[in-house]
């Protein structure tokens, strides 16, 4: 079906039937980007280009995605995968990197959104930044550490008073 969908739907489209975008589901175009552009997409269900890119955002669908699913689905890279995977653990879970991950995985989670806008928007001060991105990179990090020390029980306790109490 995956690699036919795109010849499914044209046949569709060329028999008379209106292709109705509203209702396509995130496999199904995840199925048509990985061989098809933003554009031919767009023109298989008569809508703009923009509405295709803005779809595929809002559902995390990007060109790298399919690439690495691509590299992940073929035999003949799963042990390589595997290696490779394991040798980024190894370097990710060193305890020289947790203060770098922290300040990554803050940029990721947190400045990089509403916040930054906010900041930009003068709701917050350069102040409250400097203290709001050292709380999460302190909390984080505090995170990664128990990560790294396999003390899952205590992030275990963690989450569950968290989610008990601030729900």
């Amino acid at each position: 079906m995956k690699q036919n969908l795109y010849e499914e739907l044209l046949k569709q489209k060329n028999e008379g039937k209106k292709l109705d975008w509203n209702s396509i589901t995130k496999e199904e175009l995840e199925n048509l980007f990985e061989e098809h552009s933003d554009s031919t997409i767009a023109e298989l269900y008569d809508i703009t280009k923009s509405q295709v890119t803005n779809k595929r955002r809002k559902w995390d669908i990007k060109l790298y995605n399919s690439a690495i699913k691509k590299f992940l689905n073929e035999d003949t890279n799963k042990i390589l995968f595997k290696n490779l995977n394991q040798d980024s653990k190894n370097r990710l879970l060193n305890e020289k990197n947790i203060d770098s991950i922290a300040i990554g995985l803050t940029h990721y989670l947190f400045r990089n959104g509403p916040v930054e806008d906010m900041h930009s928007e003068g709701k917050l001060s350069q102040n409250d930044m400097k203290t709001l991105n050292k709380f999460m990179v302190n909390r984080i990090a505090g995170l990664l550490q128990i990560i790294n020390k396999e003390e899952w029980l205590k992030l275990e306790l963690l989450l569950d008073y968290y989610n008990t109490y601030f729900r």
